[in-house]
């Protein structure tokens, strides 16, 4: 399936990381882009036609699959130490799946290093300092799956024991995955009060009271905004202004990897695409139709046939 994928038009990673291209196979309305899942539904694009076995996989997760793409980082090539501080990922956890790779690749994450191998899956917290380093002279390819989750996926991964199990590729095995469904979600009252609490207490040591007070204040507005419009997408201007009075009063630059943290978190909410706008590229006919199935209680992807 790879192979098949190779001569199409892959994407320059979206901070134009050299070495780093992508390919979507589930995005905001099955286009080629980077947006994040408050832009719109989650589609499957038309490369995804060419990976049944990983439609199949999808499949067998049994969780709500938000963004999806294969990730390739050229011979030689690194992704530097950082940390996903937006709020797409506040939610959401990442799978990696090795499709390509080998033993000079190496994954590091706050002090672990490791190689992740070829089939299997790893979740990590990326909310820590992470980074990756492409050694070898050969390209890394992995299928990195964004969702929400679900409550037997978490037990699965959170597990104390060590699960191994596999799945082998059967010929129309897999034809529907669960999508995540699209819905206008901003951070609740106790989330905000969490990560208002961690941006306030630096400041509270730096002995800065009048921003202290300003930050509990945009606190219990935002509250008070929630109150009013919840996840209604009718509050989205209310909640951008003080999204704006936040990033007024910060000076990013003295915050801590905590702190800093919760800020972007917070001040990515309302960002609906990551980098410059993408021409979509089509690839054939092949469409997707996207249907509520009543006995399974979800919204499905099924491969027009």
């Amino acid at each position: 399936e790879l192979n098949n994928l190779m001569d199409m038009d892959w994407l320059e990673h979206p901070q134009g990381l050299a070495g780093n291209l992508t390919l979507p196979l589930v995005s905001v309305n099955g286009q080629y882009n980077h947006d994040f899942a408050i832009s719109g539904q989650m589609l499957p694009t038309p490369a995804l036609h060419h990976c049944p076995y990983i439609r199949q996989i999808m499949a067998r997760l049994q969780v709500p699959i938000s963004r999806t793409r294969l990730m390739l980082l050229a011979p030689g090539a690194e992704i530097l130490k950082h940390f996903d501080a937006g709020y797409h990922w506040y939610r959401r956890v990442r799978i990696h799946i090795p499709i390509l790779t080998h033993p000079e690749v190496i994954f590091g994450c706050a002090d672990q290093k490791i190689h992740m191998q070829e089939g299997e899956a790893w979740c990590f917290d990326h909310r820590k300092w992470h980074w990756v380093k492409n050694n070898s002279s050969f390209p890394r390819v992995h299928l990195v799956i964004d969702t929400k989750g679900s409550p037997d996926f978490f037990s699965y991964f959170l597990s104390t024991k060590e699960y191994v199990s596999t799945e082998s590729y059967e010929v129309k095995k897999a034809k529907s995955f669960q999508l995540e469904p699209y819905r206008f979600e901003v951070l609740e009252p106790d989330e905000i009060e969490e990560l208002f609490t961690r941006i306030i207490g630096q400041f509270e040591q730096l002995d800065e009271p009048q921003l202290v007070i300003d930050l509990k204040t945009l606190n219990n507005n935002w509250q008070n905004t929630f109150n009013l419009y919840g996840h209604s997408i009718k509050g989205e201007k209310a909640y951008g202004e003080l999204i704006k009075l936040l990033a007024e009063c910060i000076d990013k630059s003295r915050l801590n990897h905590q702190a800093m943290s919760a800020y972007g978190t917070i001040i990515t909410m309302l960002d609906r695409n990551n980098g410059p706008p993408i021409k979509a590229i089509h690839h054939g006919e092949v469409t997707y139709k996207t249907v509520y199935s009543q006995k399974e209680g979800r919204l499905i992807s099924e491969l027009n046939q």
